[in-house]
C-alpha cells in the first residue's frame, strides 16, 4: 500500500516535522501538544441571567464550537490528516445545575457532554473538582509504594529514596498546581502515602525530602513566574496583567516588589482556590529579594524554596 504522507517512527526530526505540519491548525482557542488537540470556547451569561439567557448563550457556544471543529475537520481534509470522532471527548466546565441538553458535531458524529475530560494525564471534572483525580494518584503511588515494600531488602536507603522519588513521588506531583487548592481531607490521602514512605526509607527520608506540601507551593509560585514572564501561551500571559502603577510613597505599599499583580474580587470558594487566585496572593507577598535581577527560573526556584523553608538566601 502506498504511504502519501506521515513520517518515520522513531526518527529524530519525526515530531519537528510533524509540528512544523499541524502548526497552522492550531490558532486562538485551538490548543495542540503533540497530536493532542483540544477546542475551547466560553460564554459568560453573568449572576443575575434569566433561564433562556443562559440557553441562547449556550446555542451560540454549541454553534461556535461546531464552526470550529468544521474547520479543524476541513484542514485535515486538505492536509491528509485524519481525525477519529469517535474518541474526541466534549466537557462543559460549569458551576450551574441546569442540564445542558445541546451537543456539538464532529465530522457527522454527535458529541455527548461528560462528567469529566482527560487531558495529558490530567482527569479534570466538569465542576474542576479534582477530588476523584487526586484519590487515583493516591492509589497509583500506594500500589507502587507496597511493590516497593516487598523488594526494600534488596536496596539501600539511597536507592529507596532514588525510587520513591522517581516512581512513587512523581506520580503524586503531577500537574499538582492545578490542585493544589484542593480541600485538606483530599490531599490527606497523598500525606498519608508519603508517610508511609519516609518509614520505610528510614532517617534518610525525613533528612532529604521536603513535604509535598512544600513542593506544591515552589511548583505553584515556578509555575506563575514562567506566565507573569510570558514563557507560555499568550492565552495564558494575558490572564496575568501587571498591576497598575503603585506609588511607593504610600507606607502600606514601601515593601511590595515591583512585580505585584492585581487580584480580581472573588465572589465563590471555588475561584478563591484557582491556581492564578491562589498562588497570586503568596506571590504578592514575596519579598523582592526573592526576583532575579532579570529572567532566571533556576535562580528563582532556589530562592523561593529558601524562603518558604525559613531560610535566608545567601548574598
Amino acid at each position: 500500500m502506498a504511504i502519501n504522507a506521515g513520517v518515520p517512527q522513531g526518527s529524530v526530526l519525526s515530531a519537528t516535522l510533524f509540528l512544523l505540519h499541524i502548526n497552522d491548525l492550531l490558532k486562538p482557542g485551538i490548543f495542540g501538544y503533540a497530536d493532542d488537540s483540544t477546542v475551547t470556547e466560553r460564554y459568560m451569561p453573568g449572576p443575575r441571567a434569566s433561564g433562556a439567557e443562559i440557553l441562547g448563550h449556550r446555542e451560540a457556544l454549541v454553534e461556535r464550537i461546531n464552526l470550529t471543529l468544521n474547520e479543524v475537520s476541513d484542514w485535515g481534509d486538505a492536509n491528509l490528516v485524519k481525525f477519529n470522532a469517535t474518541k474526541t471527548q466534549a466537557c462543559l466546565f460549569t458551576t450551574k445545575r441546569s442540564p445542558f441538553p445541546l451537543t456539538p458535531t464532529f465530522r457527522g458524529i454527535s458529541l455527548p457532554i461528560t462528567d469529566s475530560l482527560e487531558l495529558l494525564g490530567v482527569n479534570i471534572s466538569s465542576n474542576l473538582n479534582f477530588g476523584q483525580y487526586i484519590e487515583s494518584r493516591a492509589k497509583t503511588a500506594g500500589k507502587k509504594l507496597g511493590i516497593l515494600n516487598k523488594v526494600k531488602r534488596y536496596f539501600t536507603p539511597e536507592q529507596l529514596l532514588t525510587l520513591y522519588q522517581a516512581q512513587v513521588r512523581s506520580c503524586m506531583e503531577y500537574c499538582s498546581h492545578l490542585w493544589d487548592g484542593s480541600a485538606k481531607y483530599q490531599l490527606d490521602a497523598l500525606d498519608s502515602v508519603d508517610r508511609r514512605a519516609r518509614r520505610l526509607i528510614g532517617d534518610l527520608a525525613n533528612k532529604k525530602l521536603k513535604s509535598l506540601e512544600h513542593r506544591r507551593k515552589v511548583a505553584c509560585l515556578s509555575v506563575f513566574y514562567r506566565i507573569y514572564f510570558g514563557e507560555c501561551a499568550q492565552e495564558l500571559f494575558d490572564l496575568v496583567p501587571p498591576s497598575p502603577f503603585y506609588h511607593r510613597t504610600a507606607r502600606h505599599r514601601k515593601d511590595l516588589h515591583p512585580y505585584v499583580v492585581d487580584i480580581p474580587r472573588t465572589r465563590t470558594k471555588r475561584f478563591a482556590s484557582s491556581f492564578l487566585i491562589r498562588t497570586a496572593r503568596i506571590w504578592n507577598a514575596l519579598p523582592a529579594s526573592i526576583f532575579p535581577s532579570s529572567y532566571n527560573i533556576s535562580t528563582f526556584k532556589s530562592r523561593v524554596n529558601r524562603h518558604l523553608l525559613g531560610k535566608r538566601a545567601p548574598p
